[in-house]
């Protein structure tokens, strides 16, 4: 078993069992090579590029919070303000090169983060990049969070951006995090929950290949006319663990005993199968384009109030039981 521990006197990570059969030590060498390739091109993640297009997260942001434009991490360093204390652990998981979490470091340099990754090379040109940073209150660890133990009343927080998705064992994990979280502890999510490995809806499928015929102009349709479910066999070679049980995430945290304590939804059920790998098409300084970004956000939210399609995107607080 390897163990890693906060040197700052934060949690213990106990990763995963290495004496197990040889195909899953192979399995889990084949995830650690994946995920360091991975992080080193994140332009790769080409299937939710639409969400680093400025109108479509300026639209995210204000049906998220109220019609307020504010970024989801700003979003994220206000509520760990208000819910932490000075000397709180911040476990984030999935941290890859650690941006996100430098910038919460920085933000909160009372509050202590630990980062870990299941990419040890990764894990290791971000470390180098955190020397001289001045950043002390950052801690990065290699773990692999599909089978995640931390040391029990460890920790305030257990974060995840936009890495929960890529967990197949659901149960096990909110099962670690109830032991690892302090009295009060809670888990923050920023989240992909749509359809498990992109299986778009019957009414994502219907409302999206209508969008693009009757609102989206040819000249956009660089990747798809049409909406189609990518074969499971894909999305596994692709990447394996991709959306593996993202509709289930909350299901199963409720079934774990949680209780939702906060939730804020950012739609994009109508506009992730429409724009993925189509959104660089659409220039920010052209009007035009920015004008049909637009007629497809009012679309979503007419859809959405009719109730035929829900969010894809979340953010949530949930409190594991006492």
């Amino acid at each position: 078993m390897l163990t890693e521990v906060n040197e700052a006197g934060g949690a213990m990570l106990r990763s995963w069992a290495m004496t197990g059969s040889d195909s899953s030590e192979q399995a889990t060498r084949s995830s650690i090579d994946f995920w360091n390739v991975r992080h080193r091109n994140p332009e790769e993640e080409d299937h939710d590029n639409f969400l680093n297009h400025p109108m479509v997260q300026a639209y995210s942001s204000m049906r998220a919070f109220a019609g307020t434009l504010i970024g989801h991490l700003d979003a994220l360093i206000a509520e760990l303000s208000r819910r932490t204390n000075p000397g709180d652990c911040i476990v984030s998981v999935g941290c890859g090169l650690a941006g996100k979490e430098r910038s919460l470091a920085k933000a909160m340099p009372d509050r202590r983060v630990l980062g870990l990754d299941i990419a040890d090379e990764i894990l290791t040109i971000a470390k180098l990049d955190l020397e001289g940073s001045g950043i002390d209150n950052l801690q990065l660890v290699h773990g692999d969070f599909n089978h995640l133990e931390l040391e029990e009343n460890s920790c305030k927080v257990v974060l995840g951006m936009g890495a929960i998705h890529h967990v197949e064992a659901l149960e096990g994990f909110w099962e670690s995090c109830r032991k690892a979280l302090t009295p009060g502890g809670m888990v923050f999510g920023q989240e992909y929950i749509g359809p498990n490995r992109f299986q778009w809806t019957e009414a994502q499928i219907e409302c999206g290949n209508r969008a693009l015929a009757e609102i989206v102009p040819k000249e956009h349709r660089v990747d798809h006319e049409r909406i189609d479910r990518v074969p499971i066999e894909t999305m596994i070679s692709l990447d394996p663990s991709e959306a593996v049980r993202s509709a289930e995430i909350l299901t199963t945290c409720k079934q774990a005993g949680y209780e939702i304590d906060a939730y804020t939804g950012a739609g994009g059920a109508l506009l992730q199968p429409v724009l993925m790998r189509q959104i660089h098409s659409f220039d920010p300084q052209n009007w035009q384009h920015n004008h049909v970004l637009a007629t497809l956000f009012a679309e979503e939210d007419r859809l959405m109030s009719m109730g035929t399609l829900g969010d894809d995107f979340a953010m949530f607080i949930v409190t594991p039981p006492s």
